[in-house]
């Protein structure tokens, strides 16, 4: 199944999701004091870890949360409850947690939002690696800015070296956070000032009570707050404090990093980066491992797509320390295949075949894979799918490319921009759908519909996915999907 969810998608999703849990009698523990929740009240308690894409409320992984009565708890303390709050202390592209119920419309109510920055900490280093990307370093951890990173205060033009950033992220196969917000603190960090970073235990000393996150020594032998069973070696945690010298810090705080949450809920949604692939039916996103079976729906990806770097967003349920997945979906919406026309370095540009007016660009940020692993090693005729996000001007820039051999497929998935009747335009392109056959149309949910149930439904902004089969250099259309 291809579509994304619409309502009633999300409904028996939701049901099923209830069921599974039921049967697996999963959950996990109690939480602390600020973790929130008990499963009282109606709807299914849900855990949605994700980027803010959008307030009145907040919208977290596609869903619309009433945050009327939620508290607001940033940092590991209480700010407030309710909207102002939400506005107050939230910006959009930070990584946030919500807890709280869904309804059976889709929408949902929180009783919690938390947010935690993965970094607190002087700017130590700044490489521009394309017109569009740059690499940060801080307290030792890289981090990766680029168009689809948010800024408060700054820009990336204004960042320079000792700045004191906050970012929230995820991080990727390679270890370096790829930041979905950045926010300046301060333009220098004062003699003593707080430092946090996030990270896996190594290297740890007990005698000594030292141990290492990437190249930053922790010395936590005056730290004030560190749980019983911390530190442990490949523990993730979150350490506040203040440096010392350059690649020590002095910590006043340990604490478990907790991304899911500790409450037993009925449903988690978790957007991240995939890390590690066992298998198809077994991947990690970030650090949590997630299951799939036969029941998972893969939206707008198919399994043989899913590779250590790409962005995704899982619906599941909680069992066996791992997340049971009922649907996997790229987090980005763009996605364009054919075999290659042209190959331009110099611009890190890609033609492609009957898609010729779309500008499709690469960055540094753009994992190439499958029978190419850079720009250099595509070669005219290679079938490319291309996974990606449309820029303000206009460009697809790439985020993912699969490189395989020539075939006569083509597809293309993105917002419509025109609709008149037999034609529609996705991302520039004027698909005429005149030839697909009955039965080639599908609705929200991927039910079959007529043509002119497709024409009365579809929008200017809708996701249409459009797939054929090239003749002659040019696509011929057989089925057309509204996402």
């Amino acid at each position: 199944m291809t579509a994304a969810m619409n309502r009633g998608t999300m409904l028996r999703l939701m049901l099923l999701a209830f069921l599974a849990w039921m049967h697996l009698g999963c959950g996990g523990g109690g939480g602390d004091s600020q973790a929130g929740g008990g499963i009282g009240g109606t709807g299914l308690y849900a855990s949605s870890i994700g980027t803010v894409t959008e307030f009145g409320s907040v919208v977290v992984n596609g869903v619309t949360y009433d945050t009327r009565n939620a508290r607001v708890i940033v940092e590991n303390d209480l700010q407030g409850t309710g909207d102002e709050a939400v506005i107050q202390n939230l910006a959009l592209g930070m990584v946030v947690r919500v807890e709280g119920r869904l309804n059976a419309d889709g929408s949902g109510r929180a009783e919690g939002v938390f947010f935690s920055a993965d970094l607190q900490g002087p700017v130590e280093s700044i490489t521009t690696l394309d017109s569009r990307t740059k690499r940060v370093v801080i307290l030792g951890q890289a981090v990766t800015i680029d168009d689809q990173t948010l800024f408060r205060n700054t820009a990336p033009s204004a960042i320079s070296a000792g700045m004191v950033l906050e970012v929230s992220g995820y991080m990727d196969e390679d270890g370096v956070i790829r930041a979905t917000f950045v926010g300046k603190i301060a333009e220098s960090l004062p003699p003593g000032g707080p430092v946090k970073i996030t990270g896996e235990v190594q290297n740890l000393n007990a005698g000594a009570k030292t141990f290492r996150i990437g190249g930053l020594t922790i010395d936590y032998t005056g730290a004030t707050r560190v749980p019983p069973t911390v530190p442990e070696p490949g523990q993730f945690l979150e350490v506040r404090g203040r440096l010392q010298a350059p690649g020590l810090l002095m910590a006043d705080r340990l604490e478990l990093e907790e991304d899911i949450g500790s409450a037993a809920f009925e449903t988690i949604d978790l957007e991240g980066i995939a890390t590690q692939i066992s298998s198809a039916a077994e991947f990690k996103l970030g650090r949590n491992i997630v299951r799939t079976d036969p029941a998972t729906d893969w939206t707008n990806i198919l399994p043989e797509e899913l590779t250590p770097g790409t962005r995704v967003i899982v619906r599941g349920v909680p069992t066996d320390g791992a997340i049971l997945a009922r649907e996997v979906r790229l987090s980005e919406k763009v996605k364009i295949r054919s075999n290659v026309s042209a190959v331009i370095p110099a611009q890190n540009r890609l033609v492609l075949t009957g898609f010729e007016a779309v500008r499709v660009a690469t960055t540094a940020a753009t994992r190439i894979q499958g029978k190419a692993s850079s720009l250099e090693q595509i070669k005219p005729g290679d079938q490319l799918k291309v996974f990606g996000r449309r820029s303000s001007d206009g460009t697809v820039l790439a985020s993912m490319v699969l490189v395989l051999p020539s075939a006569d497929i083509v597809a293309i998935t993105g917002p419509v921009e025109s609709v008149a009747p037999p034609n529609l335009v996705i991302l520039g392109v004027r698909i005429n759908t005149a030839s697909i056959p009955a039965g080639g149309f599908k609705g929200r949910g991927g039910g079959p519909i007529t043509a002119g149930e497709f024409y009365n439904s579809v929008r200017p902004g809708d996701t249409v996915a459009a797939e054929g089969v090239l003749q002659a250099g040019v696509p011929a259309w057989n089925r057309m999907e509204i996402q």
